[in-house]
Order: C-alpha cells, then sequence, then structure tokens
C-alpha cells in the first residue's frame, strides 16, 4: 500500500514537472512574439509621424503657392 501512494506521489510530481516546464516554454515564446509585435509597432508609428510631417509640411498654405 505504501508503494502505491509513493509510486501515484512521484508520478503526480513528475507530471507537474513536466507541465511546469511546457508552460515556461510556451510563455517566454509568447513574450518573444510580443516584443516582436511591439518593435514592430513602434517602427510603424515612427513612419507615421514622419509621413504626417510630410503631408503637413507639402500641403502647407506657403509650400503650396511657391509651387503654383
Amino acid at each position: 500500500m505504501l508503494k502505491i501512494k509513493v509510486f501515484i506521489s512521484i508520478s503526480i510530481f513528475s507530471l507537474l514537472l513536466i507541465l511546469t516546464s511546457f508552460i515556461k516554454n510556451e510563455t517566454r515564446e509568447i513574450e518573444k512574439n510580443i516584443k516582436n509585435i511591439n518593435i514592430k509597432i513602434f517602427n510603424l508609428n515612427a513612419e507615421l509621424y514622419e509621413a504626417r510631417l510630410d503631408y503637413n509640411y507639402l500641403s502647407s498654405p506657403t509650400n503650396i503657392s511657391i509651387l503654383s
């Protein structure tokens, strides 16, 4: 009876240890993906800022009168 309890305890502990490792690795992959997406968002925001700046400069009344 004691051997069965020890076996079950060791089995449950091993299973939980493996599950913890799996979840940790999955979490690490998700964090890497989030970091990459945040970098892409930052770059796109910088490009958007530059595009808005160009648009404001090119559509300013002074510049339009010079071009016409």
